[in-house]
């Protein structure tokens, strides 16, 4: 009993870990593949990196540093990161992780647990790279899904083939007071077939582990779209009417979600 109240007694006065500093140096020299798996586990179900990708239930971060919070054109903002009146930089984000809600309270970015301090840097430098801000090179990684492209996606993505190949996307097409609504299924062909008649594509994945694709016979004008997304922003399953939305076209807002199951 003497030992473990010792024990505890050290536990309790141990000094939580500090925020590390985000110095451009330490930054630079943070672990990029740690920073990677950190930010698939954690944020990739709501936000997506790359240029021109889809907002999720979150924005997408291109270009986020040094960019105003709240000021992403075509995304639904909160109230409070919409009055919020700072920039992004990475020492922002690092507290803004720490504790979303107590750092601004009011706003809707809701997550389970605070990103773990040892975290941080990590995944704040691979954001930095994959958005742009970094001025240092992306290292040279191999990742478990680029270590053998020869195997088919369904072995090299399972979580994400299973679940954009077995479920139903739903897209609505809001052009001022006009909506359109339609179903489409991702066949493990390539082929996209749709709910609705005349609607079909194909899909393809990129070397960056992008899944493409395109869709004709839609009845708007232009009647086709061509998107893409990270491979990684679906391998986690989630369903709702709503998950994304886009801007395919001037004054077009599509909102896409997925449900589950799929017509026979």
């Amino acid at each position: 009993m003497f030992l473990r109240t010792i024990a505890l007694a050290v536990v309790l006065a141990a000094p939580a870990l500090a925020q590390p500093e985000m110095t451009r140096d330490a930054l630079a020299n943070a672990d990029y593949r740690a920073g990677r798996i950190a930010f698939l586990q954690r944020c990739s179900a709501c936000h997506t990196l790359a240029e021109g990708a889809l907002a999720l239930q979150g924005p997408n971060l291109f270009q986020m540093f040094g960019r105003k919070a709240g000021t992403l054109p075509d995304f639904s903002y909160s109230d409070a990161l919409a009055a919020a009146d700072f920039q992004w930089t990475p020492d922002r984000l690092a507290a803004w992780l720490a504790d979303p809600e107590g750092y601004l309270p009011g706003n809707s970015m809701l997550i389970p647990e605070a990103v773990p301090v040892a975290d941080r840097l990590n995944m704040i430098s691979f954001m930095m790279v994959e958005t742009g801000a970094a001025d240092w090179d992306r290292p040279e990684i191999v990742t478990a899904a680029a270590e053998d492209r020869t195997k088919p996606p369904a072995e090299r993505f399972p979580s994400f083939w299973n679940h954009l190949m077995t479920n139903t996307t739903r897209y609505r097409w809001v052009e001022g007071d006009a909506e359109l609504l339609f179903d489409i299924y991702y066949n493990t062909d390539g082929s996209v077939s749709s709910s609705r008649e005349g609607v079909f594509g194909f899909w393809h994945l990129t070397e960056r582990d992008m899944f493409c694709y395109a869709l004709t016979g839609l009845p708007i004008e232009p009647p086709y779209m061509v998107q893409c997304f990270p491979v990684a922003a679906m391998a986690i399953p989630r369903f709702a009417e709503e998950l994304w939305q886009s801007k395919p076209a001037e004054n077009v807002t599509l909102y896409g979600g997925i449900l589950p199951g799929r017509p026979q």
